[in-house]
């Protein structure tokens, strides 16, 4: 087993707005080894993106913000850290690909020049020292002709290419850890798999732990060790992604199996929706969040909020039936390989 890395303890984020506390993050935990890769998975509002953002405290000046728990990186708890000790963490041991390149990067300032910036802060080169390095990550990512194009502005440049560059600006230092906060939104399928492929090669070549932000199970699929199913700021289900899709134990993640299409030699493969509505965070909720939209929802899941439950090793539900449930699952013929 890997030497963790990075330990998320009852993590929970709330923001204090005029009609009440916003709960976006509410109990979640998770341990992440050196090198490996955790996917995060969810609706879109579910905390997937703020548990991050919590990590790296990117909150700016926003100071309605209640942040509470333990985020243990190597050590230190990033949270107690002060913000100075902070800034010498960003950038150098926890890099970041935020979700669209376009608002991320300076659209005044040269590619090149941004991706030095963190290379002159963190590593003491200097900007002849720190160009030459751009140059080679430039071309590492895939920017063609990197020396003629360093001095080029974001919006020379496509989608996909862009994306490129905003991974070059998270690995320059070469960090412990990388955040990929959806990183091929609103990219086709082709540049999509290249930049999930490019990540993927980078995390082994450098030996980083990843945690990856994603709507996709196939995303998950292709890039991660292990997977965070996240509903209404709480945790679902923790476990590999071999489980995940072999044996998943949650009814909201078995729902959100169900909507991944397949192709059927012979027979339609139908998506079975998940009926209802995810609920309004800022009203306190009794009871499991997901039932009310729970196909086998009993009398307690209304009543009593589940704790994780132990399934295994790595496998963990937040579920009232997930003892009986685990007890139902068959294992697929196939093995897990070819799944994959």
């Amino acid at each position: 087993m890997n030497e963790t890395l990075l330990e998320v303890r009852d993590l929970r984020v709330g923001f204090r707005t005029r009609r009440g506390l916003v709960q976006a993050v509410d109990g979640v935990s998770y341990s992440l080894g050196r090198g490996e890769a955790l996917g995060i998975v969810g609706e879109s509002g579910s905390g997937k993106t703020v548990s991050s953002l919590a990590m790296l405290r990117l909150f700016g000046l926003f100071d309605h913000v209640e942040i509470s728990g333990e985020i243990i990186f190597e050590g230190r708890d990033l949270l107690a850290l002060s913000e100075r000790k902070m800034q010498s963490i960003r950038g150098k041991e926890i890099g970041m690909v935020f979700q669209d390149p376009l608002t991320s990067l300076n659209p005044v300032m040269s590619v090149g020049d941004q991706v030095a910036e963190s290379i002159v802060m963190h590593t003491g080169r200097t900007p002849a020292q720190a160009r030459e390095r751009v140059v080679e990550l430039l071309e590492r990512v895939g920017i063609p002709d990197p020396e003629q194009r360093y001095h080029d502005r974001p919006h020379s440049f496509s989608g996909g290419m862009r994306q490129r560059i905003m991974v070059a600006i998270a690995v320059a230092c070469e960090p412990k850890l990388l955040i990929a906060d959806e990183p091929t939104t609103a990219l086709d399928v082709t540049v999509q798999a290249q930049i999930l492929k490019l990540l993927d090669d980078l995390r082994r070549e450098m030996g980083m732990a990843m945690v990856m932000i994603t709507h996709d199970f196939g995303v998950v699929a292709a890039t991660c060790d292990k997977v965070l199913v996240m509903y209404a700021a709480q945790p679902m289900e923790e476990c590999s992604v071999e489980h995940l899709f072999q044996r998943a134990n949650h009814p909201y993640t078995d729902g959100l199996l169900r909507l991944v299409p397949r192709f059927e030699r012979r027979q339609h493969h139908r998506l079975h929706p998940i009926e209802g509505q995810p609920p309004e965070l800022t009203i306190e909720q009794p009871g499991c969040v997901f039932a009310p939209r729970c196909e086998v929802a009993t009398d307690i899941c209304h009543i009593e909020r589940p704790a994780m439950f132990r399934l295994g090793p790595g496998h963990a539900s937040a579920c009232h039936l997930a003892d009986e449930r685990a007890a139902r699952v068959t294992v697929p013929d196939r093995p897990w390989e070819e799944i994959r």
